[in-house]
């Protein structure tokens, strides 16, 4: 079991108001309501960012490296993903793009897609072994903590293969040092959402990530579109800028399935993702080969740090496939990072993916069935309204922290009405313990200036 976690997710609780509505979308349940202000279970929360979506105050933030950390390095790379581009208005051109991120302090920029023509030939070698089906794909790091959360029998279904820009970032430290003649090398990653960012600093089924760094998008979209619309960019090196048509889209949700043989299925958006994992766990769906899996609607053009349109995200990806698709027919297109296609399959490999037992109501398992049967004891004593004024997203949820000795059951407001009724708790102590919950101060806006109920 872990003792900790790294999470991008955090909350500033000096911002909080305790409004609960992070903890009313958590599909994982990770978030409690304690001292007035959100509290994210680390053993839950997998870094989707759909609390970060719905805070009215801000009290949500994505935690990334600082920018200046580039400079430890003398030679610096950006890796920016293809759906970086979609999010500049088409006016701007790739290269106009690219020579804007040089101009932030990087002598080369590289997308993250040039990996996706390595992993089309991986997967369609092992579409044609013998695997456990289906085959969940392991691009979404949101996804796939989603699995070891809450569905933990699944994780032996996630494929065991490095994400696009860990590939991208291993090519480009074998082939960077012979042109730039030096091993200190940086590469900083530009992620479209929180869980690629823990995914860099704590990869699962690896020891570490190839990546240096990590930047929100949004963050570098203002300052390179600030170039942008001041002219300010210059021309740069020649790089490899263009893709093969197939990979621009590799982020967007209904490509990778179309690299897996058979009976394949594209699914977007965590409520999608969990209502159809949950049919799958439990034996209703089956017959499937391969599924691709993202949190976010779109894919990562819906990604939580992502300053543009999704949908014009989407749009802008498309044109830039048919402008690529036009050219590969007319020039061709090969791809110099299959030159090292032998080497970088031996290295993308990674190590199983564990559920987390840290969500296992007691290890031993005597235990455990007991304690289950004490938890729906407990939630059938509880009213089943899921209101969230005992801060805890719903009854069940509750019934688990009182199982666990995180909660007890005067926790509850109707519980606590009850108790008052028998002379088994007084106002004074029910009204401590709503504020131990939603903050001291939380009740004041209904009194007067007097400390008296303000009808």
């Amino acid at each position: 079991m872990k003792d900790t976690y790294t999470h991008a997710i955090q909350v500033d609780t000096t911002t909080c108001i305790g409004c609960s509505h992070c903890m009313k979308v958590c599909p994982t349940q990770a978030i409690r309501i304690q001292n007035g202000h959100a509290n994210i279970q680390p053993e839950r929360c997998v870094d989707c960012g759909e609390c970060y979506r719905v805070c009215p105050v801000d009290a949500i933030y994505v935690s990334d490296d600082e920018f200046k950390d580039i400079y430890d390095y003398n030679y610096r790379v950006a890796l920016i993903p293809s759906v970086f581009i979609g999010q500049f208005p088409s006016e701007f051109s790739i290269t106009q793009i690219l020579n804007a991120v040089h101009e932030l302090g990087f002598h080369y920029v590289y997308e993250v897609e040039h990996a996706v023509d390595l992993l089309k030939e991986v997967y369609a070698e092992k579409s044609k072994e013998k695997n456990l089906k289906p085959l969940i794909s392991s691009y979404c790091p949101a996804i796939v903590r989603l699995i070891q959360v809450m569905f933990p029998s699944l994780t032996e279904h996630i494929m065991h293969l490095k994400a696009p820009h860990d590939i991208a970032a291993l090519y480009l430290r074998d082939y960077l040092p012979v042109i730039v003649g030096s091993e200190d090398i940086g590469i900083f990653y530009i992620t479209p959402c929180a869980s690629k960012i823990v995914a860099a600093k704590a990869p699962e089924g690896e020891d570490e990530s190839p990546i240096d760094g990590v930047y929100n998008m949004n963050l570098l979209y203002n300052k390179v579109y600030q170039i942008l619309v001041n002219g300010e960019e210059n021309a740069c090196e020649k790089q490899e800028a263009d893709l093969s048509p197939d990979a621009v889209n590799w982020s967007l949700s209904g490509s990778e399935k179309n690299y897996f043989s058979g009976r394949s299925l594209a699914i977007d958006g965590m409520d999608n993702v969990i209502e159809f994992l949950e049919k799958l766990e439990s034996g209703q769906i089956s017959d499937i080969n391969f599924l691709e899996l993202r949190a976010c609607d779109q894919g990562c053009a819906g990604g939580i740090l992502c300053p543009g349109n999704r949908f014009l995200t989407v749009e802008r990806l498309g044109e830039r496939k048919n402008n690529l698709q036009h050219l590969v027919e007319i020039n061709g297109y090969r791809n110099p990072l299959l030159l090292k296609a032998d080497s970088l399959k031996d290295q993308i490999a990674t190590g199983p993916v564990l559920p987390r037992n840290e969500m296992l109501i007691d290890s031993n398992v005597e235990v455990a069935l007991r304690k289950m049967d004490k938890l729906k004891t407990i939630a059938a004593y509880l009213p089943g309204f899921d209101c969230g004024a005992c801060g805890a997203p719903t009854c069940r949820s509750l019934a688990e922290d009182i199982v666990k000795h995180k909660a007890s059951m005067s926790h509850c407001v109707f519980v606590q009405r009850i108790m008052e009724k028998n002379y088994k708790l007084s106002p004074e102590q029910a009204f401590q313990m709503i504020e131990k919950i939603w903050g001291e101060n939380r009740l004041n806006k209904y009194m007067d200036g007097h400390g008296k109920i303000d009808n």
